[in-house]
């Protein structure tokens, strides 16, 4: 395939980290750069993939997946175009344990259906107002190289768009099969939460941890 279309936005010459910021339905490349700026994360290179569907035929407006009949859902292209990504752009510069992938709506997707799959341990997956295709369905939902990476679900109590809901069933499924997963809720509707942005910055800069629950 062609090499992935991505834009890339560095807070430093020597970047020691990085983040692969996806972005939801309708968005693209560009989406996810006011987050970037606004979280102020030193020594960091971002990475902002397009996805590969066009809304309406329009170049801006973009899509991860689409319904090829009810339930059943394309979206192979998008994980190659992810695989791509981080095959020849992100893991040849940054050790694996030093990426983060960070999702929204169905960017979150994604991360649930794509990333959390990878066979390299991340440093942490934060998939916010996100859901998964097939949440009735129980079968495993990440590889076990994704054992011990943190994953931050966030998601706002007043969701007009995703509820709750979605992402409460995602954080149970996965947290049932043993993974480090925690569930965020703030209040606030179809967006990513201030609360939920700090607590990510402190993840990734080593200041917090998602702690491996038990009921």
């Amino acid at each position: 395939m062609d090499f992935p279309d991505f834009d890339i936005f560095l807070t430093s010459d020597h970047p020691r980290r990085a983040v692969v910021a996806i972005h939801g339905w309708q968005g693209n490349k560009r989406s996810l750069r006011p987050i970037a700026e606004s979280m102020k994360l030193p020594d960091t290179a971002w990475f902002f993939p397009n996805a590969p569907y066009l809304e309406d035929n329009n170049p801006d407006s973009r899509s991860w997946s689409f319904e090829i009949y009810p339930n059943h859902w394309e979206m192979d292209e998008g994980k190659k175009i992810l695989q791509s990504l981080f095959e020849k752009s992100v893991f040849p510069e940054y050790g694996s344990k030093d990426v983060w992938v960070f999702g929204f709506s169905q960017g979150a997707l994604v991360c649930f259906e794509s990333v959390l799959y990878l066979t390299r341990q991340l440093g942490g997956v934060f998939p916010v107002c996100g859901f998964l295709h097939d949440p009735e369905v129980d079968r495993p939902r990440f590889h076990p190289a994704q054992q011990k990476t943190p994953v931050l679900i966030g998601h706002g109590q007043q969701d007009e768009v995703v509820p709750l809901s979605s992402s409460e069933a995602a954080y149970q499924q996965l947290h049932s099969q043993g993974a480090n997963a925690e569930l965020l809720v703030y209040n606030g509707g179809h967006k990513i939460g201030i609360q939920y942005l700090r607590r990510m910055k402190a993840i990734i800069l080593g200041e917090s941890s998602v702690n491996l629950k038990r009921d």
